[in-house]
């Protein structure tokens, strides 16, 4: 699995709920609808994960740094704890 493969999701359904323009790209862990996005996606990528264990490599991600997070930079987090 690559981190490619996760960031060529559809992410506009995220992205269009963004408040403002410049957060769109970045992963706001306080966001309940991110979260959701996040393990669906990494659920349709890593589908011999346990939901448990998505849920423990993104939360372990959100933990690492304060604020909004460069997608990019975040989904290769998840992707190296997974």
């Amino acid at each position: 699995m690559s981190v490619e493969k996760v960031l060529n999701e559809d992410w506009d359904q995220i992205d269009n709920k963004k408040k403002r323009w410049e957060d769109r790209g970045f992963v706001s862990c306080d966001e309940p609808y991110e979260m959701d996005y996040l393990l669906k996606v990494f659920k349709k990528h890593y589908p011999y994960k346990t939901e448990s264990a998505i849920r423990a490599a993104i939360q372990s991600c959100c933990g690492e740094q304060r604020g909004n997070k460069p997608r990019a930079k975040f989904v290769a987090c998840v992707h190296s704890k997974l």
